[in-house]
């Protein structure tokens, strides 16, 4: 019988910028949705948005929540990862919107002044905070804190 690894040291991967960078080298910018596409929460996040807000997408990977942001009038959208490649990838992908801004930065310390933004959002990438947990409902003081530090920012 084949030992398997324990989970997080099979998703430790997931926290690893070498990781993301190879993989997005390899799949460009098609856009990959984790947990679900814009539709899957419209109806959470637009009574929530106003079409003036700035908007900040952390981790945004090639998820196409920015651009579908943008095309329903939300004007003011900055979107950050912290691979190179994907950044570079999703420029590329939606250089036709000049308004659609796209930075290479990590969540954990945000470069932006204090109150630049009026909405944060995240579909899936606080999870790479806890990918060393063995439990996720019992989350170390490192992992705590790890997740206070992104929520500060």
């Amino acid at each position: 019988m084949e030992r398997r690894p324990p989970p997080a040291a099979a998703n430790r991967c997931y926290a690893q910028r070498r990781f993301w960078e190879e993989r997005y080298r390899r799949a460009g910018a098609e856009p990959q949705e984790w947990l679900g596409g814009f539709e899957r929460f419209r109806a959470l996040l637009e009574p929530e948005l106003r079409p003036e807000d700035r908007i900040l997408v952390l981790g945004c990977g090639t998820s196409a929540l920015s651009y579908e942001l943008h095309e329903l009038g939300y004007r003011d959208v900055t979107s950050i990862d912290f691979s190179p490649a994907c950044v570079e990838a999703m420029r590329s992908r939606y250089a036709h919107c000049p308004q659609l801004r796209w930075a290479i930065m990590d969540m954990r310390s945000l470069t932006f002044p204090d109150a630049s933004f009026d909405v944060v959002l995240e579909k899936g990438t606080l999870d790479v905070l806890l990918v060393e947990e063995a439990d996720p409902w019992h989350v170390s003081s490192r992992g705590a804190a790890a997740m206070r530090r992104v929520l500060a920012e």
